[in-house]
């Protein structure tokens, strides 16, 4: 399940909530394990949090989408 999110910032901070909630050492040393999961740039230009197992808002839990669409991958001349 994914929150979608016009800005990263917006998307990051969501992800920094739930890494506090949850104690990551980055919150508390400085280091280590910032987020449970970081957020991608869809196919629409916008950002997705995959938030399964989130501790989720009556808000966020109605604004869920099950499906994302990531961009098609680049071509690299090798």
């Amino acid at each position: 399940m994914y929150l979608i999110f016009d800005e990263l910032t917006d998307a990051e901070e969501r992800a920094d909530q739930e890494g506090q909630y949850r104690g990551y050492s980055f919150w508390i040393n400085g280091v280590g394990t910032r987020w449970i999961t970081a957020p991608v740039e869809t196919a629409e230009g916008d950002y997705a949090l995959e938030v399964s197992g989130y501790n989720l808002s009556e808000v966020e839990y109605d604004a869920l989408h099950e499906t994302i669409t990531l961009p098609e991958p680049e071509e690299v001349d090798v």
